[in-house]
C-alpha cells in the first residue's frame, strides 16, 4: 500500500513540475512528461501569451506533447471577445473543441465575418490539411486544439502573418489582420 501511495505522489509531482517545451516561438511552456497523468482543472491551466503565429491578445496552454516537434499534442487557446485570425491553413489535420464562448469559423481565402458559422461551446470540428479558414470570437472563447506536430500556421496573405506585422507586447500594428471594414461592435472596439 505504501508503494502505491509513493507511486501516486511521484506521478503527481512529476505532472506538476514545469519542463520546457517550445511552441515554435522560442518561449517556454509547461509540459507533462510522457507516461504520466496529465490533469488540469480550469484554475490550473498554465496560460501564457499566445504563440507568435497568432495575433497579439491570445493566450495558449500546452497540455500535452510539444507543438513544435513531431508527434501528438493538445493545447488550449484563450481568445478575447472580438479576436480575429485572418485566412490561413495548416499542413496537418486540425481538431478543435470549443470549450466556452463562441468561435465563428469561415472558409475561403478572404475574411468575411458574415460568412462564418457560429460554433458554441461543446462544438467539435476536424479540418483536413490545407483547408483555408478564418475565425473570430464572440465573448471570451476557449478552444482546445489537438493535432500532430509540428504545428504550423500558413497565412493566405503573407502580410497577415503577425510574425511579420506586429511587435509582441506592444501596440497593435495598423497592418494587423483586423479589417478596416469590420462590422461587429466587438471588432471595432478591439481595433482601437
Amino acid at each position: 500500500m505504501k508503494r502505491v501511495a509513493a507511486l501516486v505522489v511521484l506521478a503527481l509531482s512529476l505532472a506538476a513540475s514545469p519542463l520546457a517545451v517550445a511552441t515554435g516561438a522560442g518561449t517556454e511552456r509547461e509540459k507533462t512528461p510522457p507516461g504520466t497523468w496529465a490533469l488540469y482543472t480550469p484554475s490550473e491551466v498554465p496560460w501564457r501569451d499566445g504563440p507568435e503565429s497568432l495575433p497579439a491578445g491570445a493566450k495558449v496552454a500546452v497540455l500535452e506533447g510539444d507543438p513544435s516537434k513531431d508527434g501528438f499534442f493538445t493545447m488550449r487557446l484563450l481568445l478575447p471577445d472580438g479576436y480575429r485570425v485572418a485566412p490561413h491553413w495548416h499542413p496537418k489535420v486540425e481538431r478543435l473543441t470549443i470549450i466556452s464562448g463562441t468561435l465563428n469559423l469561415g472558409t475561403g481565402d478572404r475574411f468575411d465575418a458574415a460568412a462564418t458559422k457560429a460554433l458554441p461551446g461543446g462544438t467539435y470540428s476536424s479540418m483536413p490539411p490545407k483547408m483555408t479558414h478564418f475565425a473570430w470570437a464572440t465573448g471570451e472563447t476557449v478552444l482546445q486544439l489537438s493535432s500532430i506536430g509540428p504545428w504550423q500556421v500558413i497565412y493566405v496573405d503573407p502580410s497577415d502573418d503577425p510574425r511579420k506585422t506586429h511587435r509582441r507586447g506592444g501596440t497593435r500594428d495598423p497592418r494587423s489582420p483586423l479589417p478596416r471594414d469590420a462590422t461587429t461592435p466587438a471588432s471595432r472596439a478591439v481595433r482601437g
